[in-house]
């Protein structure tokens, strides 16, 4: 089975280190940094999920954390002091970070991970799944467009303007998306 990719981020080399010996490195693929600068050089969208134990060594790591838990990266777990008030930690869990309160147990990391990989994952092939949608969607738009000048401008009927952008990509080895552009662009004359 492939092993889940893990990055874990903290201030120090031997946070990093717990946090690694936390994980059984038989089921996954640990990469660890101190520094935001260096989270920034990595391709963020390979890994399963994120966990960060703030401050990191450069910068406290909530600026970081505010442009990575966005929508389309893997889940971001924080790791926190556990005398951090749950009032301070609104922005976090605002942004779509996970919190965990420090004593963090093995078990806990790794319950954390498997999770998280797992919402992130399925995450992802929502945003998919939507992504396809809204792609035909504006393909139905277009088409209904160019179908409607055609109707209106060339006095075709429904079924003869389909046939017709249909018979135009075919012939002019066109997407069907392109001749429909064609169409509206000439305003439903001759394309």
């Amino acid at each position: 089975m492939k092993k889940k990719k893990i990055l874990i981020c903290a201030g120090t080399e031997k946070i990093c280190g717990k946090l690694t010996e936390l994980l059984d490195a038989k089921a996954y693929d640990i990469t660890a940094v101190t520094a935001a600068s260096e989270v920034k050089e990595l391709d963020t969208g390979i890994f399963s999920v994120m966990f960060f134990s703030l401050p990191l060594a450069d910068e406290s790591g909530i600026k970081l954390i505010d442009e990575l838990a966005s929508d389309s990266s893997p889940p971001v777990c924080v790791i926190v002091r556990p005398d951090i008030p749950d009032n301070a930690l609104e922005r976090l869990v605002k942004d779509n970070a996970y919190i965990l309160k420090k004593p963090v147990s093995g078990s806990n990391l790794t319950l954390a991970a498997e999770l998280l990989s797992s919402f992130g994952g399925k995450s992802a092939d929502m945003r998919a799944r939507i992504s396809e949608l809204e792609r035909k969607n504006n393909e139905m738009k277009l088409m209904s467009r160019a179908k409607l000048l055609l109707i209106e401008k060339k006095g075709m009927s429904e079924e003869q303007s389909h046939k017709y952008i249909l018979r135009q990509a075919m012939n002019r080895q066109m997407s069907i998306d392109e001749i429909c552009r064609e169409i509206i662009g000439a305003g439903g004359g001759s394309s």
